[in-house]
């Protein structure tokens, strides 16, 4: 992730900030469903996420997010028999990623939160950009480069009780994992997550 990148998503979450009225502290799991696996059956894995996003709103709300999100997926090489039919090789292989996942969000609750209520829900819906920090594939005969930024359009739901929430979403990816041309298939990964965590009211 270049400087640019880290400073974008620094003012933006400092001008969001500065007139937050939540700050949320989250963590959870997300899994992989991946789109166009190809010849080289990748596998989602489960994998795990934790970060905080800032919200502004009362009824209708917008936010944005910082969370460190780990993806494994695995990797299996087809061989094929000897009447030509592929068959899963033997030999399978890890990938994990670790990436900056910055959500921006804008959703709705259920009650108007200046209103105070103990119980709520709300949906939300937005992009969502992955900047790679680093990432591994446990297969010594290739060398992969993961792209720096893959964006994907996701939506979810939340309910919250006083100062704590659980949510989960589902995002869909835009964008594929690989740059260059080191494996015949460069698939697309989806994500869902679950979360839960704490509300931190900072404004009124």
């Amino acid at each position: 992730m270049d400087t640019r990148s880290i400073l974008t998503i620094g003012a933006l979450c400092f001008a969001c900030g500065a007139s937050a009225q939540e700050l949320r502290l989250s963590g959870g799991y997300n899994g992989s469903n991946v789109r166009e696996a190809g010849e080289h059956r990748w596998v989602g894995r489960a994998g795990y996420q934790f970060g905080a996003d800032i919200l502004l709103g009362n009824t209708w709300f917008a936010r944005a997010g910082a969370h460190l999100m780990v993806r494994n997926l695995n990797y299996a090489l087809l061989t094929t028999d000897t009447n030509g039919v592929s068959v899963e090789g033997n030999t399978g292989f890890r990938y994990t990623s670790r990436s900056l996942r910055v959500p921006l969000h804008v959703g709705r609750f259920i009650l108007d939160q200046r209103d105070d209520p103990t119980v709520n829900a709300y949906a939300f819906a937005g992009p969502t950009a992955l900047f790679n920090l680093n990432a591994r594939l446990e297969q010594d005969e290739f060398e992969v480069e993961t792209a720096p930024v893959q964006w994907s359009i996701g939506f979810g739901g939340g309910a919250q009780y006083r100062f704590v929430f659980v949510e989960a979403g589902y995002d869909v990816a835009m964008s594929n994992i690989f740059e260059g041309d080191a494996l015949s298939t460069d698939p697309r990964v989806n994500q869902v997550y679950a979360v839960a965590g704490v509300r931190l009211k900072l404004a009124e």
